[in-house]
């Protein structure tokens, strides 16, 4: 009897799956942007790569999406990434709890806190931290710890997002991986700083700032000098804050870290209407909320109250009308117009 061997499926971009599979660790690690770029100009084989796995091999697809959705996190392709990561999620839901799947369920639920979506976030993190459980593997803990952390801030809730990302501190010293000791540092003291602590939060601050130094990590040091600019400002000593504030969004800017630069933006929208430079300020608050809208991500709700109170003397000082121009004004400023803008001293 014979029996007909069924013809070869062809993959396409087999080659670039392996190839970004095989750099997860880089795509995730201090230095990314040559990975990125590629990625920028390797787009259609990525969705090729993509849809043939879903079609075909959803522990591949698991695999690549869970290396790749840091690209989409840093270029702003939220809903692209969750798209992917839903379908090949939901695709292999009843098969085995691998890493592949715990790492896939991290980064939807990263990408989901990015755009403020609470409940999709803590349900795939908590299946995540099950999943990292189970296979005893103390670094897929602390990721999973860190984005239930996240979940704390959509909450409002400091002090449990203390006592995970602390959790998550304690799985990454375990695990021997300073990636994620110091992504866990960083959570702890942004805990810390959100509770008012921040006497406590200033040395840690420093701390976090040269881990992320110690690593190459120009990301978490640009953050952190955000950070650092944040709690000046909210301590009253604006020379600092404002220092710091342009340095990391002018590495903001370097790094293509849009989420970033709206940050900084915003800061410095603070400052300008402490000094009473309100068309300025109205300005900057219209192009920090252009650059969340064009990477389709929500504000952390920490940061809300104080755009208001800024938002509100703006409109009191300018008139409704001229302060809604100025925004609009701000709002419409490509991505490097903006940032020139949030640099500049006039």
């Amino acid at each position: 009897m014979v029996t007909d061997i069924p013809a070869p499926i062809d993959q396409p971009s087999a080659s670039l799956t392996a190839e970004i599979v095989a750099v997860e660790d880089d795509l995730r690690g201090p230095s990314p942007e040559a990975w990125f770029a590629r990625l920028d100009l390797e787009a259609d084989p990525l969705e090729q790569a993509l849809g043939w796995s879903l079609e075909h091999d959803h522990e591949q697809g698991l695999r690549l999406a869970g290396a790749v959705w840091p690209y989409w996190l840093a270029r702003g392709q939220l809903d692209s990434g969750r798209r992917w990561l839903a379908q090949l999620l939901a695709a292999s839901e009843w098969g085995e709890r691998t890493e592949a799947r715990a790492k896939a369920l991290y980064g939807a639920g990263t990408l989901a806190f990015i755009q403020g979506d609470r409940e999709p976030s803590l349900r795939l993190h908590t299946e995540s931290l099950a999943i990292a459980r189970e296979l005893q593997d103390q670094a897929l803990e602390a990721d999973a710890l860190i984005g239930l952390a996240r979940v704390a801030v959509l909450d409002s809730d400091a002090l449990i997002m203390e006592q995970r990302a602390q959790a998550s501190l304690e799985a990454a010293r375990a695990a021997g991986d300073q990636q994620r000791v110091a992504t866990a540092l960083h959570h702890v003291v942004e805990a810390v700083r959100r509770q008012g602590r921040y006497a406590e939060a200033l040395p840690l601050y420093h701390k976090s700032l040269e881990a992320h130094r110690a690593l190459g990590d120009e990301r978490g040091v640009a953050l952190e000098m955000h950070n650092l600019g944040n709690v000046a400002r909210l301590t009253g000593d604006t020379v600092t804050a404002d220092a710091r504030l342009r340095e990391s969004l002018q590495l903001a800017a370097q790094l293509k870290s849009v989420r970033l630069i709206g940050y900084c933006l915003l800061g410095l929208a603070h400052l300008a209407g402490e000094r009473g430079d309100w068309h300025r300020a109205a300005r900057l608050l219209g192009a920090s909320a252009a650059t969340f809208q064009r990477v389709g991500a929500s504000l952390d709700p920490d940061y809300i109250g104080d755009r208001e109170k800024t938002l509100t003397a703006a409109q009191a000082v300018l008139g409704a009308d001229s302060c809604a121009a100025e925004i609009a004004a701000g709002g419409d400023l490509e991505l490097e117009a903006a940032v020139r803008e949030g640099l500049s001293t006039d």
